[in-house]
Formats: C-alpha cells, sequence, structure tokens
C-alpha cells in the first residue's frame, strides 16, 4: 500500500498532487483489483501479507483460502476475513516465532504480498523469509516498485503518499537470482512486481550479502536503467492470468541502457 501519514500537518494540496500523478501514471483497475484476480487465478490454499493496515487487501481471499495477515499496527477496527488470523506484530518477529507450515497444516505457501515497512532492506528480508515456505509454484507480489518520483520514494519519508526504496529488490532479484521470472503489473497507484520459479532451499545468505551495493542507489538509479529495462506486463485480467499460469504473456522490456553492476 502506499503509506499514509496520521499527521495533520501533511499539504493536502501535495497529497492531491501526488494521487493525480500516480492516477495519471498508471490507468486501469488498482493493485486491489489486480489482487484479487490473482486470487481468483491462483485459488490459494494458503496465503500470507506482509502489511494488512485496513485489512481491504487480507479481505480479497476466497472460500477455501487460509491466511495468515501480519502487521505491527493494523488500523483500528480491523476484522479478519473467514480463514485468516491476524499477527500484531513485525514480520521479523512473525517469522522467529511461528513456522507458517504449522500455521497451514503442514502446506507450503502459495501466495504471498510483501507491502510492509517500505525499506528496500525490509523488503528483502520479507522475501528471503517468505521464499523459505512458498511453494515452487508459488507467486510473491511485492506492491509499490514502480516510483512515483525522487521524493516520495527517498529513504527518509516526508511525504504522505510514500512508497520508499522497496524498487530496488527488482534490479536486486533479476542481477543475483536470475532464475526467478519477475514482471511488473503496472498498476496504480505505485506498481505490483510479480515473482514466481521460486526456490525454497535458496541461500539466503549469500543473496542478502550481495544486496550490499543496491541499498544506496538513488533514483536517478531507477530513472535511467530500471524504469526502461524493467519486464511488465499489461494491467488486465488476460495477461496477469496468463503470468500466473506460467503460458505465455504478452511483455515489455524496453530498450534501455543495459543496467550496470551494483
Amino acid at each position: 500500500m502506499v503509506i499514509r501519514m496520521e499527521s495533520t500537518s501533511y499539504d493536502l494540496a501535495r497529497r492531491a498532487a501526488h494521487d493525480a500523478a500516480a492516477a495519471r501514471a498508471f490507468p486501469g483497475p488498482d493493485f486491489r483489483q489486480v489482487l484479487q484476480w490473482i486470487h481468483e487465478i491462483v485459488k490459494p490454499a494458503a496465503y500470507v501479507e506482509i502489511g494488512v493496515h485496513s485489512g481491504e487487501s487480507l479481505a480479497l481471499i476466497g472460500p477455501g483460502t487460509l491466511a495468515a495477515g501480519i502487521d505491527p499496527a493494523p488500523k483500528p477496527g480491523f476484522a479478519c476475513p473467514e480463514g485468516a488470523r491476524l499477527y500484531a506484530m513485525t514480520s521479523n518477529e512473525f517469522f522467529r516465532r511461528h513456522d507458517p507450515a504449522r500455521i497451514f497444516g503442514g502446506r507450503p505457501v502459495d501466495l504471498a504480498l510483501i507491502d510492509g515497512l517500505h525499506l528496500f532492506e525490509q523488503a528483502l528480508e520479507d522475501f528471503c523469509n517468505l521464499e523459505r515456505h512458498m511453494s515452487r509454484e508459488g507467486i510473491v507480489a511485492v506492491h509499490d516498485t514502480v516510483p512515483l518520483d525522487r521524493e516520495t520514494s527517498s529513504r527518509r519519508r516526508t511525504t504522505e503518499f510514500y512508497t520508499g526504496d522497496v524498487w530496488k529488490l527488482v534490479p536486486l532479484l533479476n542481477r543475483r537470482r536470475g532464475e526467478l521470472e519477475i514482471a511488473t503489473v503496472m498498476t496504480g497507484p505505485a506498481g505490483l512486481t510479480l515473482i514466481r520459479g521460486l526456490d525454497p532451499a535458496c541461500d539466503h545468505g549469500r543473496l542478502r550479502q550481495q544486496a550490499a551495493g543496491f541499498r544506496d542507489l538513488d533514483y536517478d538509479y531507477f530513472d535511467r536503467f530500471v524504469r526502461n529495462s524493467q519486464r511488465t506486463i499489461p494491467n488486465h485480467f488476460a495477461a496477469v492470468g496468463a503470468f500466473c499460469q506460467k503460458t505465455p504473456v504478452q511483455s515489455t522490456r524496453s530498450s534501455g541502457a543495459a543496467t550496470p553492476s551494483a
């Protein structure tokens, strides 16, 4: 989710301008609609959501899905849908204290959403912790991977519309985990990246070490190298379904400059 600040000191005109810019950049259904499509297509038996907030995305689970929602500070009034359980803790604490296989009766996780703390290193940690418990046929979705601009994607938050630097996870995985299939749905407010071809036995310690040079990348790097080289798929049901079902999917990869080593 795009994180909203509770402070009334935020300039509402700036918020409106950011929302309008995101609507222009990402026409069509928003990420919750895309996530609903994915639930309908995948029909996960086990689903994990990191970053529940108000519960709107967790409420998209269908009949027969067991879900674990993780958020240290869910919005007051949050109510779990049938089949879901809320874990009011950080994702790091959740994976220290709980084994998803036990929660889901021995099943691996079929679908997961990373939408928690909007910092690169935490998104990476969430991915590593999730992949260990994913089905090899599973899908990890990462929200907020296409930053709107420099201000709203900085590591230090100064705006209500805020995606942080989660986007750095995509070039890291493209470079260091070439066996993964990664595509970004250009859906508002800030993109949704889908990752499949997962390997629960991956050496995640090595991946964490390889991530060191990516933390300090700035928005210019995204604008010059990532924006025009990432694989994207159209924001409609058929294209999302084709990716999720591992059938040929029409995608685009712009012909920009080659991504340099980080």
